[in-house]
């Protein structure tokens, strides 16, 4: 029997009553089979809902079973407002759907506990959700420049855009149009924080907005992913 940490990304049913877990680990995305799970009696009902962190014991080896656990923190400020749940399970759909990418996973996972904790307890959070996700880019190896020309690495003149992956010189850009230099300012100044101080940002909705939609077209344009949560979103901002 092994002990473990993890956040519980997703579900799925297996058989009559029992669960498959996925969770997000300092040493990547696990599958833990729970049985019984589903009913009512299970006392590992409340163990085992998404964007929960647990603290768990498991045997065997490529498919783990859930013998014991208990619940380190539950997020229920974040689960309660359906606003924040939803940026939350579009953060949780990006790291399922590349959990089987190389990167450092004990960095991820703790820079994942440290920003659903501001996402938790701050109004303002949805600057550490763009922090996520522009950090994550750069785990992925696809991170916007911020500084140069992507091409030839000029300085002046520049135009920030999704296809030329940041930065580009009027010589080397190939899209019509970039993000203003508002927004860039305010994503370069996230992208570079340090959790350790306060990030003093409060960005007005209009930068709010083109990030992202930035960030949506990134994400898609560079890696084909959009997430379902993204979808409902949508709605709930009215872009």
């Amino acid at each position: 029997m092994e002990a473990f940490e993890g956040l519980i990304l997703k579900q799925i049913n297996f058989k009559e009553s029992s669960k498959i877990l996925y969770i997000y680990t300092e040493k990547g995305q696990m599958s833990l089979l729970v049985h019984g799970a589903k009913k009512l009696s299970s006392p590992f009902l409340n163990l085992t809902q998404n964007l929960t962190l647990i603290k768990f014991y498991a045997t065997g080896k490529a498919l783990k079973t859930l013998t014991d656990g208990e619940i380190l923190t539950d997020y229920r400020k974040i689960k309660t407002d359906l606003e924040k749940f939803t940026y939350v399970q579009h953060l949780m759909e990006i790291i399922n759907y590349f959990s089987e990418s190389e990167y450092d996973h004990q960095k991820l996972y703790t820079f994942l506990k440290k920003i659903l904790s501001h996402i938790e307890n701050e109004t303002h959070y949805i600057r550490y959700v763009y922090m996520f996700e522009l950090k994550y880019l750069y785990l992925l190896g696809v991170a916007p420049n911020f500084n140069v020309c992507s091409a030839c690495g000029v300085t002046d003149n520049l135009q920030f855009a999704v296809k030329d992956g940041g930065y580009a010189c009027k010589i080397h850009a190939t899209a019509n149009s970039g993000v203003s230099h508002a927004s860039v300012a305010v994503m370069k100044q996230i992208y570079y924080h340090d959790l350790k101080t306060v990030l003093d940002l409060k960005p007005d909705p209009d930068i709010r907005r083109e990030i992202r939609l930035f960030l949506d077209e990134y994400y898609l344009y560079h890696l084909n992913f959009t997430s379902k949560s993204r979808t409902i979103l949508s709605g709930l901002l009215g872009y």
